[in-house]
């Protein structure tokens, strides 16, 4: 869109570009459930739980970006013919882990899994937000955007001349984290491990810029 204002017309272009990498982080979130005949020993076994999902964290340590209690919940189990009775209770206990060494992603999947009435999911795959793709996204998006307004300039006749304005739209956003493709291989009773394909990111940049044109000198 070119718009004539006084001596010196202005274009205004839009500028966008979308990359992909690998991802940084993987998160899997694990969670333990728990059932007894009152919610003093519910919460005992969630626990007792709790303190082993901290020793074997504590093993790896160097491969974890950080992990927090995401939830706790004890909860009485009803009678389904009579729903004012309570006939026990069941609880779960709920922790994030964000692994930043992907190469023991694996192992740690494993060890959760071996904890008793243990639930994974995950892993999710996303980017630090420092990542440099994100700069990168911005800049290849600010030059198509000058692409653009290079032709629109060429066919009128005119050049590119100062920047007057610009704009980032979505700040290069993240694609999103993506659930994993993943699949478990058994290599044996004491060698089994799962084996993970990361799911590529994708970063955009959108710009708005604007430039003021002029004539080109014969």
């Amino acid at each position: 869109m070119i718009e004539p204002i006084g001596p010196a017309p202005l274009v205004t272009v839009r500028g966008e570009a979308q990359l992909e990498g690998p991802p940084d982080l993987a998160t899997v979130t694990l969670t333990l459930h728990a059932s007894a005949d009152s919610p003093e020993r519910t919460r005992a076994e969630l626990a007792g739980g709790s303190a082993k999902i901290a020793q074997l964290l504590q093993r790896f340590e160097a491969a974890l970006e950080r992990s927090s209690t995401s939830g706790v919940h004890v909860f009485p189990v009803f009678n389904r013919r009579t729903p004012s009775k309570i006939t026990g209770y069941q609880g779960t206990f709920s922790t994030q882990i964000v692994v930043a060494d992907l190469e023991a992603l694996s192992p740690l999947v494993l060890a959760l899994t071996e904890l008793p009435n243990s639930q994974v999911d995950g892993p999710w795959w996303s980017l630090r937000p420092d990542n440099p793709m994100y700069r990168e996204a911005r800049l290849a998006a600010i030059g198509d955007a000058r692409r653009r307004a290079d032709d629109y300039a060429a066919a009128f006749g005119t050049t590119v001349a100062d920047l007057v304005e610009i704009s980032d739209l979505n700040g290069a956003l993240g694609g999103g984290a993506r659930e994993l493709r993943a699949f478990a291989m058994a290599k044996g009773a004491d060698d089994a491990a799962f084996e993970f394909e990361p799911a590529a990111q994708s970063v955009s940049g959108q710009v708005t810029v604007r430039f003021s044109l002029r004539a080109i000198e014969l």
